[in-house]
C-alpha cells in the first residue's frame, strides 16, 4: 500500500480530524437524512433492500472518487513545492 493510502485509509488519523461543519453541508446532510427517511417509508420492504444495496454500491464508487481526488491533490501539492523550490528548473510532471 502506499503512503497517500494510508493516510487517506486513517493509518496517520489526519482523515479523524476533517469534520465538515459549514451550514452549507450540515443543510444538506440534513436533507439526505430526512429524504432517506421519507422514501424508505414509502417503500416495501424488497424496494428498501434494493436501495439500501443502492446506497452502499454508491458509497463504496464515492469513497473511491474522493480517493482518486485525494490522490491527485497530493500530487498537485508535490508539484507545487517542487516547482517553488526549483523554480524555473525541469520539474517532472508527476500528474499522470
Amino acid at each position: 500500500m502506499s503512503i497517500i493510502d494510508d493516510i487517506y485509509n486513517g493509518v496517520y488519523y489526519p482523515s479523524e480530524q476533517v469534520k465538515p461543519d459549514s451550514p452549507a453541508f450540515l443543510e444538506h446532510a440534513g436533507n439526505v437524512e430526512r429524504l432517506s427517511k421519507q422514501l424508505e417509508s414509502l417503500l416495501t420492504a424488497e424496494q428498501r433492500n434494493v436501495l439500501d444495496a443502492f446506497k452502499s454500491e454508491t458509497a463504496v464508487v464515492t469513497d473511491l472518487y474522493d480517493l482518486e481526488f485525494y490522490r491527485a491533490g497530493i500530487k498537485f501539492g508535490i508539484q507545487l513545492l517542487l516547482e517553488a523550490l526549483f523554480g524555473g528548473a525541469e520539474v517532472p510532471e508527476i500528474h499522470k
